[in-house]
């Protein structure tokens, strides 16, 4: 990966193909996850930008909240030269997206979110305040474990209420995956976890975004999906929805090629308009 300084840190960056570019941004604790969506054909007419958030893989820290991360994107788009870009971001990365877009709406064209975490301050105000039940403490055990040396055990507390197989997933992700999210451990439950559970999102934030917005889900029951999918229905009225049957939150890396086409057709229907001559 090529690196730049941004803000006060080098950020790590590598640039695939032409075309409009799309920007991919990784959620929590690995950096190369969505590496396996960005490589797919579905995405072979675009410009496909992935990078290291702060913090992550060969990108400089500390970790920085999502303002700042935000404008760590921005500052990679001008040291890119590209004005505009669609945004692919998932798990945190979607988070991310959602403040960026807010923030700086004239550098996006487009956002897929893929099942970003609920703000805290929704949850709290609507029918899944149970929620906040669930995940509290299953951050609370990922601490203790994290402080007691076992990162392993600290991931496995955080994914066990929702049954996924960080594990699996990571190894699809590609060599070196799983020992990447053991060495950035820090960056993620020292600098951003509490971050996760308590920012603050809502239709106020929201109403400065008029970029078209795809909501791509998973069908996989556990407690976090139908609060995602209720959240950015709220915020999104007039979003369009693809919903993964037999998916989950990890189909990014175990199933790719399926989680890439519809994004792809989406991003294809809201390019730029050719300029005339």
């Amino acid at each position: 990966m090529k690196t730049t300084n941004v803000n006060g840190i080098e950020l790590a960056y590598n640039v695939q193909g032409e075309g409009e570019p799309v920007l991919f941004i990784h959620g929590a604790i690995w950096a190369d996850f969505l590496r396996p969506l960005a490589e797919q054909p579905a995405f072979s007419g675009f410009q496909r930008i992935r990078y290291h958030r702060r913090g992550y893989g060969e990108s400089g820290g500390p970790a920085g909240g999502f303002g700042m991360q935000a404008a760590d994107i921005v500052a990679l788009l001008d040291h890119l030269e590209v004005d505009r870009a669609h945004l692919v971001g998932h798990s945190e990365g979607a988070m991310i997206a959602l403040v960026l877009a807010a923030s700086h709406p004239d550098r996006v064209r487009s956002l897929a979110l893929l099942e970003p975490l609920p703000s805290s301050s929704w949850l709290a105000a609507s029918d899944f305040a149970d929620l906040l039940r669930i995940l509290e403490p299953a951050f609370a055990a990922m601490v203790g474990h994290y402080q007691a040396g076992d990162i392993a055990g600290a991931y496995d507390a955080l994914f066990e209420p929702t049954g996924l197989d960080w594990r699996a997933a990571a190894e699809a992700a590609g060599p070196g995956v799983v020992n990447q999210g053991i060495k950035d451990a820090a960056t993620f439950v020292e600098g951003e976890a509490s971050a996760l559970v308590q920012w603050n999102y809502g239709v106020e934030q929201a109403a400065t975004i008029d970029n078209p917005v795809l909501s791509w889900g998973s069908a996989s029951e556990n407690p976090v999906n139908p609060a995602t999918r209720a959240f950015l229905h709220e915020l999104f009225p007039q979003r369009e929805e693809v919903i993964l049957e037999a998916g989950d939150h990890f189909s990014v890396t175990t199933d790719p090629a399926a989680v890439a086409e519809p994004i792809a057709e989406f991003v294809s229907h809201h390019t730029a308009a050719p300029a005339l001559t």
